[in-house]
């Protein structure tokens, strides 16, 4: 009778893996917390909220929720805020404008509507904002454009047309516009270049034909 060969649970490998990676960091006190190559969950982020002297966090493989946004939230520190695959939803957004020291946000798969971008008005030091989410619509443009303290803003999916980019176009601090699946027209465009003419512009991953910052990008 043949012996079954039995492999190993890959839950309980990448909770071993996260509980390792947590406890190294609480010893050393390390303030950057970046993974890439396997999925955390709700219930393995139970005790990244003593780690409070956190600045950046970054989960690329998913799946946050809602439920370990208020974990996130006790990082009084944090400043760099990335979580892909983690569809976020208003309730999240709201926890997350706790975090006054956050400048950079990053939720290309949230799951929120235009409300829910109203929260982040009230993150003090934002600088750079990527987001995306199917429950966005236009009318989300005048929602970022209260977002004074922007210098970089990157929608995906977002379904910003002419009159949106006008609003978005106008804010006092803005540097730099990522736009990927707009509605934006050429006419919209050649406006953009016209009144703003200094915008750093990408169009769905590339530099707009007319952006005057067009430069090399490291691969």
């Amino acid at each position: 009778m043949k012996s079954e060969i039995v492999q190993p649970d890959a839950d309980v490998d990448s909770k071993k893996e996260f509980n390792d990676l947590l406890n190294q960091i609480m010893i050393d006190r390390e303030v950057n917390l970046q993974i890439t190559d396997f999925e955390v969950t709700d219930q393995m982020m139970g005790r990244i909220g003593n780690a409070t002297w956190l600045e950046t966090l970054i989960l690329d493989n998913g799946a946050i929720s809602d439920g370990a946004i208020s974990v996130i939230s006790q990082l009084d520190e944090l400043r760099h805020l990335r979580l892909r695959r983690s569809p976020i939803t208003n309730k999240g957004l709201r926890q997350i404008a706790t975090l006054n020291s956050l400048w950079y946000l990053n939720l290309p798969h949230a799951n929120c509507t235009d409300a829910g971008i109203a929260e982040l008005s009230k993150l003090p030091a934002l600088r750079q904002l990527r987001m995306g989410s199917p429950g966005l619509t236009n009318a989300a443009a005048s929602e970022f454009a209260k977002i004074k303290s922007l210098r970089s803003l990157h929608l995906i999916g977002v379904p910003i047309d002419d009159e949106g980019l006008k609003i978005i176009a106008r804010m006092p601090k803005l540097q730099s516009l990522y736009l990927d699946d707009s509605l934006v027209t050429e006419n919209g465009w050649e406006w953009l270049f016209e009144v703003v003419p200094n915008l750093h512009v990408h169009v769905n991953q590339q530099h707009h034909d007319r952006d005057p910052q067009a430069h090399q990008h490291d691969e």
